[in-house]
């Protein structure tokens, strides 16, 4: 789908010619929160957002076609330095790049999620 591609080629934007597998990246950001959850349910990041300006951000993600990247502090927020550590480890990226593209693709990824959540029938 076209907001599929504009998604990857954002992400894309700021990885160097040694990374070019954007889906990549994602899957393992996907792989990390889980499955999607029902729609009756938080999502993965809401349950994980543990403060209201946190909750806040995620909500704007979901509700936005095109997030902006966020900040460290947003991520560090969300996960754990383990799984930070995981992401790098996972993706090859040293730990300043994969910080530079968890800023970009947790946003995308937030609303990707949530239109995917909103297409899971009821009887799940």
């Amino acid at each position: 789908s076209m907001t599929e591609s504009n998604f990857f080629t954002r992400a894309g934007d700021f990885l160097t010619g040694a990374t070019g597998d954007q889906s990549g990246l994602i899957t393992v950001l996907n792989e990390m929160l889980g499955p999607i959850t029902r729609k009756d349910q938080p999502t993965r990041l809401e349950a994980r957002s543990r403060t209201p300006d946190v909750f806040d951000a995620v909500s704007q993600w979901q509700a936005r076609d095109n997030p902006a990247p966020t900040t460290e502090s947003m991520i560090h927020a969300l996960f754990s330095p383990e799984e930070i550590r995981r992401f790098s480890d996972e993706t090859g990226l040293s730990s300043p790049a994969a910080m530079e593209i968890l800023k970009v693709i947790v946003p995308l990824c937030a609303r990707d999620r949530k239109k995917r959540q909103l297409r899971v029938p009821d009887t799940v």
